[in-house]
């Protein structure tokens, strides 16, 4: 009790400063393991105060973020990692605070997906095939147990699933970082609004058509829906247990 006390206390101190806000978000973005919190950060700020407050706090982060990655890997790369870490967050930041609903952030989300390998798919196709050989030549020394299972199916399927299930990872840990400041904002300003928006969540019409499209198209084998694929079962899941979850509530009451 007494950490998280602490932690809504820190909060809400960020909030009524725009200084200190921008100094925690930078001093965690460098640190190890800690750069969700900074994206947390800009999206607490963002909740709470809208798109140019939190833009405010988003650059210096990402200025900072990205510096010693181009010490490490190639300026491009760099760029490419600290945008896809904060650019995500600060979108489904502003739907969820315009809407209050959780179905606009993952809308958001899937949305920003879907471009990102649509642009993958027209300007540099060969690159997830190439990454999923580079992957395999890394699970070389376990070929015994990984080759009889991929050699009944296609690499090129496999690796366009993988490339989803990567891109699924950068969503869900963006999910944490949004989850983290929205509940820390409805813990300052409006206990209980958090729970009630998670009880809310449910898969809508306009989802279950996209699902059917992602579906059909994953079966005639198109590469971008494949890409796709694994965020949209995991939006039906995360909605599935929403529902239980609901039921169960409803139950005990």
């Amino acid at each position: 009790m007494r950490a998280g006390n602490f932690i809504t206390k820190q909060c809400k101190v960020i909030l009524e400063s725009k200084r200190q806000s921008i100094v925690y978000a930078v001093i965690f973005s460098i640190l190890p393991f800690a750069s969700w919190l900074s994206v947390a950060l800009v999206s607490l700020v963002t909740l709470r105060k809208g798109a140019k407050s939190g833009f405010d706090v988003l650059l210096p982060a990402l200025v900072i973020h990205s510096v010693p990655l181009m010490m490490l890997i190639p300026l491009s790369g760099a760029l490419i990692n600290t945008l896809i870490a904060y650019l995500p967050c600060y979108f489904a930041a502003l739907g969820l605070r315009n809407t209050e609903r959780w179905q606009v952030a993952a809308g958001v989300f899937f949305v920003l997906a879907f471009l990102g390998c649509l642009l993958i798919q027209l300007w540099i196709p060969g690159f997830i095939v190439e990454q999923f050989k580079l992957f395999k030549m890394i699970l070389a020394q376990y070929q015994e147990l990984v080759e009889p299972a991929l050699n009944d199916i296609n690499s090129v399927i496999l690796a366009q699933l993988f490339f989803g299930i990567q891109i699924l990872s950068v969503l869900v840990s963006a999910t944490i970082s949004l989850m983290f400041a929205r509940a820390m904002q409805a813990k300052l300003f409006l206990p209980g609004g958090f729970r009630n928006e998670l009880m809310a969540f449910r898969s809508g019409r306009l989802s279950f058509l996209v699902f059917l499209g992602v579906s059909l198209a994953t079966f005639y084998e198109i590469p971008l829906a494949m890409n796709v694929l694994p965020i949209v079962l995991c939006y039906f899941l995360a909605s599935g247990f929403g529902l239980v979850y609901f039921i169960f509530l409803v139950r005990d009451k």
